[in-house]
């Protein structure tokens, strides 16, 4: 078994070993006096509509055609393969015309949202394994309203039972706002816990004055404040990371359907040999 840093190493080693192997293959190629941009601009479509194969991939986890973990080796270095292929296609320069500049500034939006969707797996992956379970995204919100209504009965029952309105007070006060929705999300983002810590200097604020009675309604309604604060923290990563897919996905159709029209436009009025 190969450990992920081995791994790491191998595969860049293997794209480095690639990436001088396509610049030789460029240069010797334009020394022959033939128009390497052709060339160029074939393979880079070809690895473009590949790495557009991963999306499908994932929608289609029961295909026997390799592992996602596979998939996504060849995704992100082919990627970064990719950006060279680029560079060589534009012979290194700003594209001139329209269309040239607008498919360049799409696959600028695409690389560009690669890297950034790279760093934030990589982030968020570890920043959700260390302070919550996995949750899907799309039932956050239900389980918010879950635990809103364990919190409502909590105080409910809290003062029925003792004729204090002690806790409904406080929860009223300070934490009905925060039970009805996600919340903190830009702290979370930062991996902040001051909130939660200023929600629970609050909870120690207000126990001071319990009694034993009401301390079992306000430690369980602690609970679902420890609870709440983690779907938050879930919630707040995974939104990022969706948004994230929302414009890499888009991005890269585009770019397909341009390169498309280029490759159209190119062999009707450019000429190839």
């Amino acid at each position: 078994m190969i450990s992920f840093a081995n791994r790491r190493w191998r595969n860049g080693l293997l794209t480095v070993a690639a990436g001088a192997g396509l610049l030789a293959w460029h240069t010797a190629y334009n020394v022959s006096l033939f128009q390497p941009a052709f060339l160029t601009g074939w393979l880079l479509l070809s690895v473009i509509l590949f790495l557009a194969l991963y999306n499908t991939r994932k929608k289609l986890s029961m295909v026997p055609v390799g592992t996602a973990a596979s998939w996504l080796q060849w995704h992100i270095y082919l990627g970064f393969l990719s950006v060279l292929l680029f560079a060589m296609h534009v012979d290194w320069n700003i594209p001139n015309g329209l269309l040239e500049r607008l498919l360049a500034l799409f696959f600028v939006a695409v690389a560009g949202t690669g890297v950034i969707g790279l760093y934030l797996s990589r982030r968020y992956a570890r920043m959700l394994t260390r302070r919550t379970e996995e949750v899907v995204l799309e039932r956050i919100p239900q389980f918010i309203a879950d635990l809103r209504a364990q919190a409502e009965a909590v105080v409910l029952e809290s003062a029925e039972n003792t004729g204090s309105s002690s806790i409904a007070d406080f929860y009223s006060s300070r934490l009905a706002h925060f039970f009805a929705a996600p919340r903190n999300m830009r702290l979370h983002l930062q991996a902040s816990r001051r909130a939660t810590f200023a929600r629970q200097t609050d909870m120690d604020i207000m126990t001071r004055y319990l009694d034993d009675q009401e301390m079992v309604y306000a430690d369980r309604l602690r609970g679902l404040i420890e609870r709440k604060d983690r779907l938050d923290y879930a919630y707040a990563l995974q939104t990022v990371f969706k948004a994230w897919l929302f414009i890499h996905i888009p991005a890269t159709y585009g770019l397909i359907l341009l390169a498309m029209l280029h490759l159209l436009l190119v062999y009707s009025f450019g000429g190839a040999r």
